[in-house]
């Protein structure tokens, strides 16, 4: 008798639960088309140095790690800005931009840096908002501006 109960209450919660489980889920997901517009408009911001815009496209704005971690990622940016590459590849609710950029220094140095942007996409008070973000360098290249003016050895 006291089997039957507890299985008949543990049922009636794991239904409980998963029903509001699947409707909270299923409503947090913002449209395809949202989410692509805000991780694009977020990769554009961290690329062109602008911490404060990359920061306002967050779900959490307030979240003080994730904001520091932003304004890190986007500071070498400020002065020289990179370029993500379109069309964006989407793994459910994220989206991974290409980018490149170089950036220049004083005496001559450069660094060409390419990798990828991988912006995950939630929903936060009716809207879409960039949960987490991760940036790879997958390639840097050194240089100098001497570099470019080398010609090729005959020998």
């Amino acid at each position: 008798m006291k089997t039957g109960a507890f299985v008949a209450l543990l049922a009636a919660a794991c239904g409980i639960a998963s029903g509001c489980g699947a409707g909270a889920k299923h409503a947090t997901v913002p449209p395809a088309a949202e989410q692509q517009t805000v991780a694009r408009h977020f990769a554009q911001a961290i690329f062109r140095g602008n911490a404060h815009a990359a920061v306002a496209l967050l779900v959490h704005p307030e979240d003080k790690a994730l904001s520091s971690f932003v304004a890190e990622s986007a500071a070498p940016w400020r002065a020289q800005h990179g370029s993500i590459r379109l069309p964006a590849t989407r793994s459910g609710t994220q989206w991974i931009f290409g980018y490149a950029g170089t950036h220049t220094h004083a005496n001559g140095t450069f660094q060409q840096v390419q990798g990828d942007i991988a912006v995950s996409v939630g929903s936060s008070r009716g809207t879409a908002g960039v949960e987490l973000f991760l940036i790879r360098k997958n390639h840097v290249r050194y240089g100098t501006h001497h570099d470019s003016v080398l010609l090729p050895s005959n020998r």
